[in-house]
């Protein structure tokens, strides 16, 4: 059976925030800004389409390279 007119923007639009979401590393602000809709609209979104962002470990690792050595003081 085809789907309505609604069903298929709804398909598209949660296509489209999951998309934005993947590629911002599920940083809202940064998903909502691709698509130029606001926080608040992509966050109702969300909720609607039960779509959730999930932290991945990897990303909050900290690159040991990176940090800056700081001296130790006697005291």
């Amino acid at each position: 059976m085809r789907k309505g007119l609604r069903e298929e923007v709804d398909d598209l639009e949660r296509r489209m925030i999951s998309a934005a979401l993947e590629n911002n590393r599920g940083v809202q602000a940064r998903a909502a800004k691709e698509l130029k809709i606001s926080e608040r609209v992509i966050r109702y979104k969300m909720k609607k389409y039960h779509l959730q962002t999930k932290t991945k470990m990897s990303d909050r690792d900290i690159n040991v390279e990176q940090l800056i050595p700081v001296k130790e003081t006697k005291g």
